[in-house]
């Protein structure tokens, strides 16, 4: 588990954003880098103007070709980005050069992070009746 500064996150919900690719649609191979290239340029300059805390991508080196990134701040500026113009577009492009693409955002990441998702799923069972 990454922990980030006490200081910084207490009372802040911390998350990931994760973004997984497959294996290159035969042909297009040359666009997946230059999309690539642009994902990677746009987490660098999310993170320089601190708006995400980092941002690491990884490659598969066993099985299928194909990897993912993670990108993790504060889950609120997360679904900002998840949801601007230029996330999407990039998105866009992304499922039409690789296969199986896929982007999803956790909560989580630290302490106080996990306590709150954990109560938040318990009080909803318990609101259900299943706790």
């Amino acid at each position: 588990m990454v922990s980030a500064p006490r200081n910084r996150l207490e009372g802040i919900m911390y998350g990931a954003i994760l973004v997984r690719w497959g294996e290159n649609i035969p042909g297009r191979e040359a666009k997946g880098l230059d999309v690539f290239g642009k994902a990677v340029n746009r987490f660098e300059e999310l993170a320089k103007q601190g708006r995400v805390h980092s941002h690491r991508e990884f490659f598969s080196l066993t099985g299928r070709q194909g990897g993912f990134m993670i990108v993790d701040g504060e889950l609120d500026e997360l679904m900002k980005i998840v949801a601007e113009e230029e996330t999407l577009t990039l998105n866009t492009q992304a499922t039409a050069i690789v296969a199986d693409f896929e982007i999803q955002v956790f909560g989580g990441g630290n302490d106080h992070s996990v306590q709150q998702l954990m109560g938040n799923y318990t009080e909803s069972m318990r609101e259900l009746g299943y706790m």
